[in-house]
Order: C-alpha cells, then sequence, then structure tokens
C-alpha cells in the first residue's frame, strides 16, 4: 500500500545502500603485457582512479588511471567477476578526462569510438571492438594542440571540444570528404582564447527539442563562466542546415564563486548551471534570471569532489573527500540527507565501515580512497556508480519509501519523543505542534512542526538523559537523568533548574497528571522502585517541590515484596525474580542484586530457604513504564516485574495488579478504559484498567503494606484495612486488590516492543519494535491492518502528531523517521471504532462497545482473588 505526503513541499526520503563493491584490478584484461607506470612516483604503488566517464548505451563505466590507463566495466545488478575489468589504451601521463559518443553524434557515434584526454596534452581516440582479446583495442588518432593539461572534452555532432590548463577551448571537426576511411579524421577548426587562467571543467546540455544544440559552459581559474553557444551553419547547395557549426561566445559570468571551479553542470531542464570551487560551496546559478538561486557550504567543511543530478526527482548528489553522499533538493534548497559511504582514508584501514554504514573495507588502498572520486547514475533508476580511488561500488539511493527522516538530528540512541497537543503557544496565539526529542548523545532537540526543522538544541553536561516529557501549559521541559535528579527547562530563558534528588537510581519515565482543576503534577518513575509526584508550577512563589511519593515495585511493595510473608519463606506470589532483565533485546541494562532492610537482615540470620536465597540474590525489580489514566485517576506503573500495578492518584492507595507478561513490560498506552502493555517477551497485551469486579467500600482505604512519603516528610506505613479520615479522602478505595489476566494478546513483532499509541480518528493501535517495524493494529479482531518495516534500524519510541496523520519513530541508530499513516486506509471496513476527544482517552461508541463486550465478560472470568488478599489472588 503506498503511503504519499499531503505536504507537496514535504522532503522525500532516501534510503541509501550498497549493492557490491569490487577493487579495481590491477592489471586488466585484454592488454599484451602490464603497463609501465610513465610517472616514477607511482612505482610504488597500485593505480587510482583520477577520470571516470559512463557510456548509457553500452552500459560501460569507463575510468582511467593515474598511470595513463584507460579501462572499462560493463556494469551490472551483480557483483562483476576478477577478470570484467576491460583495458582500452594508455597514454603517457595519467587520464583527465573520457568522452563517448551518443548514436547521434556523426561518425564518431556510428563507429562506438571512445574518446580520452590527458596531463600529457595528447587527445586519443580509441576503437574498442573487443573481438581480438589479445589486442582489442586501436588508437584511431592523436590530436595534438594544447600545450597543457586537456581538462574537460565535449562530443557534439561531428565536433569534439576540447579544454585546457593553457587557457583555451579548441572546436575539433571531423573533416569531410574522407567518408571512405575506416574512421573519422579530426583536425582543428576553430579556439576560444581570451579565457582567465587554466580552463578547469567544461558541461553541455541541451532541451532536446528540434534544432537546440543547446549551450557549452565553461568554468575557469578566476571563479567565473562562459557560455558558448553552437549555431549550426545554412547550406545553400541542399538548401537546409548543414553539420558544419560555428561556435559565439555568449555571455560571461565574472567571478561568479571568488576562487577556482572544480565542476560545473549545465542542467538545461532546470536552466541552472551548478558550480563548486575550492571554497567548498556548491552554488546553483539561473540562467534565465542571472542569479544565484542557492548556495550550499559544505557542513563537513571540506571539499567537495563529484557532482550528479536527478531530474526525476530534482535532486542534486554532491561527494566529497571526506566519503560523504550529501543530497540537496532543487526545490526547497535544503540539504536532504548525507551518508557515510567510506570511511575517511586516515582511519579507513583500521575500522571497517562506519557506523551509520558504508562501504565494507572501503579506504583501505592508496590514492586518497577516502574521498569519493565520481557518483554518476548508471543502469536505470535510482542506481549510482560510486567510484573511489581503488574501488568501484553499485549503489541504491530509493526513493519510494514510506517514510521521512527529519534531518541535523541527534548522534546516538532517540530514547523519548514529544508531541504538543495543538494549544495557544505564544503571543501571536498560533497553535503549538512542536516537536521535542531526547536522546542519549545529551541533548534535547526541538523541532519545527511545519518543516521538521531541528530549530534548537538543548545540551545537558552532567549526567545521561533518560527520559523527556514536556508541560505544555507552562513551556516547560522535564528531564530525567540516570543520576536519578529530575531538571525542569524554561524554554523562554533556556535556564535549567534541578529537583530536590529523591531517586536513587536513572529515572527511566516521566507524566504529566492533572489530579484535580488547576492542579497538575509532574510523576517520575525510577530503576529504585519509587514514584514520586512533584508540584513543578511554582505558584504563589513557592518553587517545585516534592508532593509525595511511594514505593511501587521492589521491597515493601505491596503484591511485589521480595520478602517472603512467612518463616518459612512462601512465595510472594508474582513470581518475577526480576527474570526480564535477561530476555532477548531487553532494553534494561544488567541490574545489581540489592539487599535492603529486613531482607538484609535474614540474611545474615541462621541457614535459610533455598527459597528465600533464590529471592534474596534475585535483582531488584525496577520501573520501566509509567502511565497516568485522567478517566480512573490512576498511575500505571510497569518494568521488569512483569506485572503492571494500578496505584490510586489521590492518596496513591494500590488498587490491584495486571499479569500476563513473561518478560518486562516496557511500554504502556491508553484508550478509554482499555490499557496497553508492551514488553521484552515482543507481545501486546489489552487490560481493562480499572476492573469493575473491583467495587468501592466507602469507609476504608487500603495502603497494602508499603510506604507513602508526602511532602512534609510524613510516613504513612500500613498493611491491610485502615479507616479513612475525613481528612484522607480515597474515590478509588476498594475491598481487595484485583489481580487479572489480559482481555487479548497480540502477537506480530520478533523482538522487545518499545512504542505504543492510539490513533484518535480510527482507534487503531500503533506499535513499535526493535526488529524494525511498525505495526497499525485493529486490537479488537487482534489483526495487523499494516506493517512498516526498516531492515537497518531499531526503532526505540514513538509519538503521534496532533497536526498531520504522522507517526514519528525514534531509533537506535539515532534517526527520527516519519511515517505517514491514512487512517482511512487502514481502518477495518466496518468496524466503526471512531474515537472522539483527545489521542488516547477518547470515548469508544455503541458499536465499539458491542465489539468489546465479550472482552468484559472475559476479563471479569479471569478476575484473580476479587473477594481476598492480594498475596492469595497472587497465588492463583
Amino acid at each position: 500500500m503506498p503511503m504519499h505526503s499531503d505536504d507537496e513541499d514535504a522532503e522525500i526520503a532516501v534510503d541509501i545502500r550498497c549493492l557490491w563493491c569490487s577493487r579495481v584490478p590491477a592489471l586488466s584484461m585484454g592488454q599484451k603485457e602490464p603497463l609501465k607506470p610513465a610517472l616514477a612516483s607511482l612505482r610504488t604503488k597500485d593505480p587510482s582512479i583520477v577520470a571516470t566517464h559512463y557510456d548509457p548505451h553500452r552500459r560501460r563505466l569507463y575510468y582511467g588511471l593515474d598511470d595513463g590507463a584507460v579501462c572499462f566495466w560493463i556494469m551490472t545488478e551483480s557483483a562483476p567477476n576478477a577478470n570484467a575489468s576491460r583495458f582500452v589504451g594508455a597514454h603517457k601521463g595519467p587520464v583527465s578526462a573520457i568522452a563517448t559518443p551518443g548514436p547521434g553524434d556523426g561518425d564518431l557515434g556510428k563507429a562506438g569510438l571512445i574518446v580520452s584526454g590527458s596531463v600529457d596534452s595528447s587527445i586519443k581516440i580509441w576503437d574498442y571492438q573487443g573481438k581480438v582479446m589479445l589486442d582489442p583495442t586501436v588508437c584511431v588518432q592523436t590530436l595534438y594542440g594544447h600545450s597543457g593539461t586537456v581538462t574537460a572534452l565535449v562530443l557534439l555532432g561531428d565536433y569534439i571540444i576540447s579544454s585546457s590548463t593553457d587557457g583555451c577551448i579548441k572546436m575539433w571537426r571531423q573533416e569531410e570528404g574522407r567518408r571512405q576511411l575506416v574512421y573519422p579524421w579530426f583536425e582543428l577548426q576553430a579556439t576560444v582564447s581570451g579565457m582567465e587562467g587554466w580552463v578547469r571543467c567544461m558541461s553541455h546540455d541541451s532541451s532536446g527539442d528540434v534544432s537546440d544544440l543547446g549551450a557549452i559552459y565553461a568554468a575557469d581559474e578566476s571563479g567565473g563562466i562562459t557560455k558558448i553557444v553552437p549555431e549550426a551553419l545554412w547550406d545553400d547547395s541542399i538548401q537546409r542546415l548543414s553539420t558544419r557549426m560555428e561556435f559565439r561566445v555568449d555571455r560571461r559570468v565574472e567571478h561568479l564563486h571568488d576562487r577556482s571551479i572544480s565542476i560545473i553542470r549545465f542542467v538545461a531542464k532546470w536552466e541552472m548551471v551548478l558550480t563548486v570551487a575550492y571554497d567548498q560551496c556548491i552554488r546553483a546559478y539561473d540562467v534565465k534570471t542571472e542569479s544565484v538561486r542557492h548556495c550550499w557550504p559544505n557542513e563537513r567543511q571540506c571539499q567537495f569532489t563529484t557532482l550528479e543530478v536527478n531530474l526525476e526527482f530534482d535532486e542534486i548528489l554532491a561527494g566529497d573527500t571526506s566519503g560523504v553522499l550529501s543530497i540537496f533538493s532543487i526545490k526547497t534548497g535544503r540539504l536532504m540527507v548525507t551518508k557515510r559511504m567510506l570511511q575517511p582514508a586516515a582511519r579507513a584501514a583500521g575500522s571497517g565501515s562506519g557506523r551509520r554504514g558504508g562501504v565494507s573495507g572501503a579506504g583501505g588502498g592508496s590514492g586518497g580512497s577516502g574521498s569519493l572520486q565520481s557518483v554518476v547514475s548508471v543502469l536505470g533508476r535510482q542506481l549510482y556508480a560510486v567510484a573511489t580511488g581503488r574501488e568501484v561500488g553499485l549503489w541504491r539511493i530509493e526513493h519510494e519509501l514510506d517514510y521521512n527522516i527529519a534531518r541535523g538530528g541527534h548522534e546516538k540512541a532517540v530514547i523519548g519523543l514529544y508531541t504538543c497537543s495543538g494549544g495557544v503557544a505564544g503571543p501571536g496565539a498560533d497553535l503549538d505542534y512542536r516537536v521535542f526529542s531526547a536522546s542519549l548523545d545529551n541533548t534535547v532537540r526541538l523541532w519545527d512542526p511545519y518543516d521538521m526543522a531541528c530549530i534548537r538544541v538543548m545540551e545537558e553536561t552532567g549526567s545521561e538523559i533518560s527520559s523527556m516529557t514536556f508541560f505544555e501549559g507552562w513551556n516547560l521541559l522535564a528531564t530525567g537523568h540516570d543520576s536519578g535528579d529530575v531538571r525542569l527547562w524554561n524554554l523562554d530563558t533556556g535556564h535549567a533548574t534541578s529537583l530536590q534528588r529523591v531517586h536513587s537510581n536513572a529515572v527511566t519515565a516521566l507524566a504529566l497528571a492533572l489530579v484535580h482543576r488547576n492542579e497538575e503534577l509532574l510523576i517520575s518513575a525510577s530503576y529504585d522502585g519509587w514514584v514520586v509526584l512533584w508540584d513543578i508550577r511554582s505558584l504563589r512563589g513557592e518553587p517545585p517541590h516534592m508532593v509525595a511519593k511511594f514505593r511501587a515495585h521492589g521491597p515493601e511493595a505491596p503484591c511485589g515484596s521480595r520478602m517472603p510473608h512467612t518463616a518459612a519463606g512462601s512465595g510472594t506470589g508474582d513470581g518475577s525474580g526480576g527474570g526480564g532483565a535477561g530476555g532477548g533485546g531487553s532494553l534494561t541494562p544488567p541490574l545489581r542484586p540489592s539487599l535492603t532492610g529486613g531482607a538484609a537482615a535474614a540474611a545474615s540470620r541462621g541457614p535459610a530457604s533455598e527459597a528465600l536465597r533464590a529471592v534474596l540474590a534475585a535483582p531488584e525489580p525496577e520501573i520501566l513504564a509509567l502511565k497516568y489514566d485522567p478517566l480512573k485517576k490512576a498511575i500505571v506503573t510497569a518494568g521488569t516485574e512483569k506485572v503492571i500495578k494500578v496505584w490510586a492518584a489521590t492518596g496513591y492507595d494500590y488498587l490491584g495488579c495486571h499479569r500476563g507478561h513473561t518478560n518486562a513490560v516496557t511500554c504502556l498506552a491508553l484508550d478509554a478504559n482499555f490499557l496497553f502493555s508492551g514488553s521484552d517477551d515482543c507481545s501486546i497485551c489489552l487490560w481493562d484498567t480499572v476492573p469493575a469486579v473491583a467495587s468501592k467500600a466507602p469507609g476504608s482505604r487500603l495502603v497494602g503494606g508499603h510506604s507513602v512519603v508526602h511532602g512534609n516528610g510524613e510516613r504513612v506505613i500500613g498493611s491491610g484495612l485502615i479507616p479513612a479520615t475525613p481528612a484522607s479522602p480515597s474515590p478509588m478505595s476498594l475491598k481487595a486488590p484485583f489481580a487479572t489476566r489480559p482481555l487479548k494478546v497480540l502477537s506480530g513483532h520478533r523482538r522487545a516492543v518499545t512504542g505504543l499509541d492510539v490513533l484518535p480518528a480510527s482507534g487503531n493501535l500503533v506499535s513499535c519494535s526493535l526488529d524494525g517495524s511498525l505495526l497499525v493494529w485493529d486490537y479488537v479482531a487482534g489483526q495487523v491492518l499494516h506493517r512498516f518495516t526498516h531492515d537497518t534500524e531499531e526503532f526505540r519510541c514513538l509519538a503521534l502528531r496532533y497536526d498531520r496523520p504522522e507517526v514519528l519513530v525514534g531509533t537506535m541508530q539515532a534517526n527520527l523517521l516519519r511515517y505517514t499513516i491514512h487512517e482511512q486506509a487502514v481502518a477495518a471496513p466496518g468496524s466503526g471504532l471512531a474515537r472522539g476527544g483527545s489521542k488516547g482517552h477518547g470515548r469508544m461508541n455503541a458499536a465499539a462497545d458491542a465489539a468489546l463486550g465479550g472482552l468484559h465478560g472475559a476479563m471479569e472470568g479471569l478476575a484473580l482473588g476479587g473477594g481476598g488478599t492480594a498475596d492469595s489472588g497472587a497465588a492463583g
């Protein structure tokens, strides 16, 4: 199913990968004996590629070496064998230019000849028939006339146009009256002189219209360009235009660059001249308006070495000396994507391919192999031959993708995303749809929602960032850190404030909770098993402070206590033992055993049972996911204990738990009354957040054997039912904690599930995983409606956009991917699962309630220990 962006100006995502890469042989097939290097400096190393040219009619990639040899490869999508390279001929000096004629280029084209220029100032015309392997090549003619290096060749009809460092452009024409000869013979017809310094390069192109001979643009040492127009002459004897031409200097642009131009490319379709100079910039010069439309400096501050155009997608491809390919958009004028295609020469020999991908072993040879010599379109759409000093490879640059990539992003794994919901931002009353991303590179980046350009970077210089959320109402960014700190960033001033350190380990999750009207709290959860609530609004001059904290997982936590309730060491009922940390694809680091309080004392006394030893030796459970349910006023926590726990947001009573995962629970999502959980066990479970079987008990409140520390330092420790007081109301009071099994289990991922959310219009579930897949689910039917896959990325987190049908995915490879999802295309026919309200909290309609009615009934039958204690329920 094709996916396209609604935004016509949206960038086109590209996927760049190598199909094959082969080393240039020291000796090519076809030559009688090894070539003797013309330069003494070349005797100690293998020859390197210094010039390339692709013949689309014969599918040959010609390349010239610095020892004077001209060779070619027949390009195919399969990797060539060791004898694929063919030798054409040799100059006395390094090859500097190669050109092949088209079928309409006079006798040159009919004979299929090859023209090459060299540093030795000669131009040679070759005939490679390939019929006799021992001597397949004939040097048809050698043209002498230049007194410097031949820098460029253009074949046009019966003409060969050449430029040189002698400051001249020469026109060589096929001599008339010698049709009986086997090969055409060329003589010098005209010379264009007066150029400022060396003529570095030339380019010719035409519109393809009848009688349009196009134009030739030449660049020189001064940074200027000269336009030369060929004009066909009228022949009175035949009363039509002849093959003879005159070349007229039409105009000249002085100092387009302030340094010498090294590459020029005239694109008639765009009416644009592209130039690369030694000022490390690419300029796009509009020939109609005679102005520079775009200027792109190299962001790596090195020299561009090659230039190619893609007319289908209006792109410019440029390679540089650092081995990076950059793709620019002519329409938007932006740098779209960069790709390291090989390692720099200084590091390539011992490093192999780079972190972001590259040619294996590239750069291992000599001759500046850390630089891209040329990138040229070959074979067909989206296939490119990439040449370095000693290698030639075939790369595919794929455009038909179902995602985009936001550039200017992170350098390490993206661990958190937040998308603003559209509230009013700033005095201009603009709707706020900004996007925030957090990464292990210790930065939080702010993205413009219009074009997803990175507009601000906030860098943390202390401890590593481990979680992130945004307080839209107060324009405050909150980040959690592996030191246990929680920091608040004021985006207006850029100032960061650290809250009182309460957590003793990394803060893994942050959430905002509207507990009462005008009372929005920040909730933080940590590896240490504690949940802390903060008032961060700074009202009435009061600084941000802790409101309360309670132990949700680990020792002394209800239904998750690691201490046995009897001296015989009976189990706790959860049976987890912290085993989630060792699962395949787990996102959690190795956990350290921890003994605290009574557990340490029990370990020091007399012989303990094997069960007690196993419990004490197991890692301490950790919180990995946190969610606040505004409908039920409940806090949901989950982690390595494999158990999902539910707590009342007022009073922090333990309400119950959901059991069913066999490994650590890594992410949570809400949709009305339903809770979704993703796990390291590769499954997604659907639960009723607070099941109806848990009835209210107005006269009592459960504290369930855990500690609640309030902001004033008061600690409440309870076990069982404690009479409620008017000063401590509890709207979610229960007779006993519930324990349920999942209503439905969704299986479709191959590795840990790392992100979940619900599409607001269709109500479909979206999930991502370390297996590089983004799935759209009809969770009622348990079916995957659509699957997006990316085989080179590991998806770490996701977020839905509020301003467009788009899902953002952060990856372990430091990318931010953009997937367009049209909900009408992925909605199940006739499902009627329309949601209202905000994302993830909308009410389901009657049809949806009817579809899930059976799930509620099944859940009631699977509720464990509905009338007993937490321990008895867990044991069931």
